[in-house]
């Protein structure tokens, strides 16, 4: 039975969301939704219980009976390939007494055995037996039993699972988001690969800063990470060609994901990559989708809601190309857990000189990194702050109003089939906020209750209450 504290709480934290709904209209937020007990408790049911939540690559996962552990919010869940060749994300628990079976975090096994009674399941999840089972289990139906399963579905390699067993399908989630993950991960005809073991690392910062962070804040880098780019005697590679950093940059936002680039005027700059990289092209990539990926020098993004993705060259001569995607875990409020993946085209996966190029790319983005200590102070002490009393009890509202109306004559809309379906802005990087107005819009659609995400009918896309995502004047109409 629910206390009246409990009630209380609920009922402000309900508010806290509508408020957000309302204030991020005028490009501002309450900062109380920042390492919130509260709203962290409804985020995992009604976001990480909801939405379509990266798990892995199908690289990793290349013979029968390879596994790994991997979470959905706080769920842990074994994503493995069955003897069949079919992937699986399984509930790490066991149906007799809900006991964890999984000890490592990968290898290979054509079984898992619960180590309180020694239920056993096949990795296709139904059950194999346990100890005494003629005698201890004479009438029971082995058949309706099978391992809790999240629904699964893949893009580009990558594998998404749902803990809700009703919603959009994965593409329908994505929408145009598909035409960027197609340049960024499929760019060669053999696909992306996985290189070693993905980097794991435990911050006390909310998942909604960093995912933030990464779907499109360069105007941070001008203070945050000043000291890492005025490094001298590095070896720039294309960054050299890029006098104007912000002409430079572009800011694509689709419904809920969003993804900033910057483009060279060489179409023929890949990156950075080896010549060869001409010659792997994915023949499916649109003519524009060359066009872009030719010109690419770096992308960073956010799928929401804690999928960011990187494929570039390091600025400031630091290292790659690379490609990686780092997932920002839940781990409790204002905790979060990074798993950072590192990928290359599979033409490459031979090269040892370029893999040693691309490693130093991806470690310059980890905790031993130039950049990550930077960030990961500011991160948590923005969870510190933002969890006081004071900006409860004040209401007080943090600012994302760069790009609105007037507020910035800088940024201007581009409409030109190369950037993609998206709302594209120029200088967009640094002038231009709607990375985080999207997130956030995001947010507030799948937290809204009584709203169909809530009830797991729907896509967790704004209900029709929510304001237009694309009327913000000047620059998203």
């Amino acid at each position: 039975m629910e206390t009246p504290d409990e009630h209380s709480d609920r009922r402000g934290v309900e508010a806290i969301i509508e408020q957000t709904g309302t204030d991020i209209e005028e490009g501002r937020y309450p900062l109380a939704i920042t390492n919130n007990p509260e709203l962290y408790r409804l985020e995992l049911r009604r976001i990480f219980g909801r939405a379509w939540v990266y798990l892995g690559h199908v690289s990793e996962f290349q013979e029968p009976g390879d596994y790994a552990r991997r979470y959905i919010g706080e769920d842990p869940f074994i994503l493995t390939r069955d003897e069949a060749g079919e992937l699986h994300a399984f509930l790490d628990s066991c149906m007799h007494r809900g006991a964890q079976f999984c000890t490592a975090e990968s290898g290979n096994t054509s079984h898992f055995r619960c180590p309180y009674h020694g239920w056993t399941y096949k990795n296709d999840g139904s059950l194999q037996g346990m100890p005494h089972m003629r005698e201890a289990y004479q009438d029971l139906d082995e058949d309706e039993i099978s391992l809790e399963e999240a629904c699964l579905d893949t893009y580009q390699g990558l594998v998404f699972g749902r803990i809700a067993e009703e919603g959009p399908s994965l593409a329908e989630y994505l929408g145009d988001f598909t035409w960027y993950l197609d340049v960024l991960f499929g760019t060669t005809e053999a696909g992306m690969t996985m290189v070693g073991e993905p980097h794991r690392w435990e911050s006390k910062h909310d998942w909604k800063t960093s995912a933030d962070n990464f779907s499109g804040d360069s105007y941070h880098v001008l203070t945050t990470h000043q000291a890492g780019l005025e490094t001298e005697n590095l070896a720039r590679g294309p960054w050299e060609e890029l006098t104007d950093f912000p002409g430079a940059s572009y800011l694509a936002c689709t419904e809920r994901h969003s993804v900033g680039y910057y483009l060279s005027e060489d179409d023929e700059t890949f990156m950075g990559y080896p010549d060869a990289i001409a010659d792997y092209l994915n023949p499916a990539l649109t003519p524009e989708q060359r066009e872009l990926f030719g010109r690419s020098v770096f992308h960073f993004g956010t799928v929401f809601p804690n999928m960011s993705l990187i494929h570039g060259i390091q600025s400031g001569g630091w290292g790659g190309p690379w490609a990686c995607i780092r997932k920002w875990n839940p781990r409790g409020p204002g905790v979060t857990e990074t798993t950072s993946w590192w990928f290359v085209p599979r033409e490459f996966a031979g090269d040892d000189a370029f893999l040693a190029d691309s490693h130093r790319g991806w470690e310059s983005l980890s905790p031993g990194g130039a950049f990550e200590s930077d960030d990961l102070t500011i991160w948590e002490g923005i969870a510190d702050s933002s969890g006081a009393v004071t900006h409860e009890l004040r209401g007080t509202r943090g600012n994302m109003q760069q790009g609105m109306g007037a507020m910035t004559d800088e940024v201007e809309t581009v409409e030109d089939p190369l950037h993609g379906p998206a709302e594209v802005t120029s200088k967009g990087l640094y002038f231009d906020e709607r990375n985080s107005r999207t997130i956030l819009r995001a947010w507030c659609g799948m937290m809204r209750g009584g709203t169909e995400a809530e009830t797991g009918t729907g896509d967790g896309s704004e209900s029709e209450a929510d304001p237009d995502p694309g009327s913000e004047a000047g620059v998203d109409a």
